[in-house]
């Protein structure tokens, strides 16, 4: 044995099947990554590692059988011994034995650096999570409350830009606001490694801001600070706490793509404050109905572009507000005295504004897209939505309007492969999922409507937005007694009386009583008839598609008006003949089903 052993030595066999193995390695990991980039077939690796398998017996019978001389290849009984080379070809294997696991050892260091392998990446994912609750505040004023909400989801925004870190959203956050509840129960329910917390005092000529970040496993500290400054400082400190924690969690953002990042788009701190409480009154506007609330944010945001006319943001909101005015299809608003026209040239004011302002060429490009959809430039507005999203592919109010825009102007197959990672990035905050759920619903994709409807009831139970869309979507399902549970749900909130009726009467047809239908959609039409979309989802509902067009018809609204009704898959765009010659000169074939799967059937009456 120790003989065989010996001439396996001097023949390089061994040196040999070393070598294969390790480059063998080394083969299939640079087509593992060459594999993925040109999304080559799992068949091909398969193929290379049993290729590679099958020829290492006969690497090393052919170093058994032949040598390599001066002359070239022999076969081994062939070479006299004397004249044999093996000791320097077995130096040269060696040489190609050490380079090759430099290779190897380099690569697994670089793996799990950058955490290729699924576990790892999970690890890292883990780690860099982290939950930002409410800043508790301890003025005296009690106004200055949206200070530090404000202050709060500022932070909060900025670090959901960190390519590397996993923020949970203001709706899961905000939940906690005066609750004094433990850190570590927090983290679990919201899913995080790490909670910022902190605390805003303000009076007179100083502000005292306290922020703490908290490992959750643990309670350890990894950062804390006071920052006692004046009131002008309050951007660099929101600045500051960002780019500290960015640091104490060791993300991959460097301090000039971070400092760019969190910055708040103006100089000037009066603006900063005013839309900071624009925004506080915005949010809370959206979540409880309150449009006094809606109106009172569009004056401090007016008052934030007055401080300071470069604030692109805050002109950004501003144009939000004006084009709700001229789209929403409401015949005579109280919400603008203005008509459709002038409502029109100020959106337009608002939103080249910020175009123009706007520092950040990828989120100019979301305001070219709004822009482009509310002119009716339909194909720009899918281009310059897809670009944006390559910037910020994580915003989910960027991703749900790009579903939407396929849904109603697009190949709804176009949006497949961006429903998953929507609905990831969207399912823990309850407003998007109020969006997305009929997003879905009208893409086509009632599974996974479906499935987030059910847990995203079983999650925000008293949020009536998302109640009322989840019933939408399980009626469509034909999930009629679980639709019922949600009505009883929205008779006890303060949702708007107008929507319950259609809740109630979607249930009714669904039900088969055709005639409290009926009773239901008189009481809506009587709760808000100067809303046409409370008439035509009406009488939609009852299973009347063609008075539903035809009295849009006869009502003569305007083509933004129009345009609101594209939403719907069921609205036949071709009974209006400008609607339907702004789609057809940009080569947009939408189609439309007769009416919604809920609706009362005719049979019933």
């Amino acid at each position: 044995m120790g003989k065989l052993f010996s001439e396996l030595k001097r023949r390089n066999v061994v040196r040999v099947a070393l070598a294969y193995i390790v480059l063998g390695w080394v083969v299939l990991q640079v087509g593992d990554v060459l594999f993925d980039m040109f999304e080559t077939p799992a068949w091909v690796g398969k193929t290379l590692a049993a290729l590679l398998l099958l020829g290492f017996p006969f690497a090393c019978i052919f170093a058994w059988a032949f040598e390599m001389t001066p002359e070239g290849v022999k076969r081994t009984e062939e070479v006299d011994r004397s004249e044999s080379i093996t000791h320097s070809t077995g130096k040269k294997l060696n040489l190609v034995i050490i380079g090759a696991l430099v290779f190897a050892v380099g690569y697994l260091m670089w793996e799990r650096q950058a955490s290729v392998d699924d576990d790892g990446e999970l690890v890292a994912e883990i780690d860099r999570s982290i939950a930002v609750l409410p800043f508790v505040n301890m003025s005296s004023d009690e106004e200055q409350e949206w200070f530090a909400d404000g202050l709060t989801e500022e932070i909060l925004n900025s670090l959901a830009r960190t390519p590397d870190l996993l923020v949970a959203s203001r709706t899961s956050s905000f939940q906690y606001k005066g609750q004094n509840e433990d850190i570590s129960v927090i983290a679990a329910a919201l899913g995080v490694a790490h909670v910022l917390e902190g605390s805003v005092r303000r009076g007179g000529d100083r502000l005292r801001v306290t922020a703490q970040l908290i490992r959750a496993s643990d309670g350890f500290h990894l950062w804390s600070e006071t920052f006692d400054r004046d009131p002008e400082d309050v951007i660099e400190i929101q600045e500051d706490v960002a780019f500290e924690i960015a640091n104490a969690l060791k993300t991959a953002m460097d301090p000039e793509a971070l400092a760019k990042m969190v910055s708040s788009g103006t100089a000037s701190v009066a603006a900063y404050e005013a839309y900071l409480e624009g925004h506080a009154l915005d949010v809370n506007s959206t979540e409880t109905g309150n449009i006094s609330n809606w109106r009172r944010a569009m004056d401090a945001y007016s008052r934030a572009t007055e401080l300071d006319p470069t604030f692109a943001l805050a002109h950004w909101k501003q144009a939000n507000y004006w084009a709700t005015q001229f789209s929403i299809t409401q015949i005579g608003s109280e919400l603008s005295n203005l008509s459709v026209e002038e409502d029109f040239a100020n959106y337009s004011a608002a939103i080249d504004a910020a175009i123009e302002y706007e520092d950040n060429a990828a989120l100019a490009l979301k305001f070219k897209a709004d822009k482009a959809l509310n002119e009716f430039r339909f194909n720009d507005a899918q281009r310059f939505f897809e670009a944006y999203l390559e910037a910020y592919p994580n915003d989910v109010e960027g991703l749900i309007s790009l579903l939407s825009f396929y849904g109603n102007f697009s190949d709804r197959q176009s949006a497949r492969p961006y429903v998953a990672h929507t609905i990831e990035k969207s399912r823990d905050d309850a407003f998007r999922v109020n969006g997305l759920l009929n997003t879905l619903l009208f893409l086509g994709f009632e599974e996974e409507a479906v499935e987030l409807a059910r847990s995203s009831v079983a999650r925000f139970p008293q949020h009536a937005f998302m109640l009322y869309q989840a019933h939408r979507v399980l009626l469509w399902a034909g999930y009629t007694d679980d639709g019922a549970l949600l009505v009883d749900g929205l008779r006890r909130s303060a949702f708007p009386l107008e929507n319950i009726k259609l809740a109630e009467m979607r249930q009714a047809c669904a039900q088969g009583d055709r005639a409290a239908a009926e009773a239901y959609m008189n009481e809506a039409i009587e709760a808000y008839d100067q809303d046409k979309s409370i008439e035509y989802l009406a009488l939609q509902i009852l299973g009347k598609p063609d008075v539903a067009h035809q009295n849009m018809v006869d009502a003569d609204l305007d083509k933004w008006a129009i345009a609101s009704f594209l939403f719907y898959p069921f609205f036949d765009h071709t009974r209006f003949p400008e609607m339907a010659s702004i789609l057809s000169q940009q080569g947009i074939d939408r189609s439309f089903t007769s009416g919604p799967p809920y609706a009362c059937k005719p049979e019933l009456n």
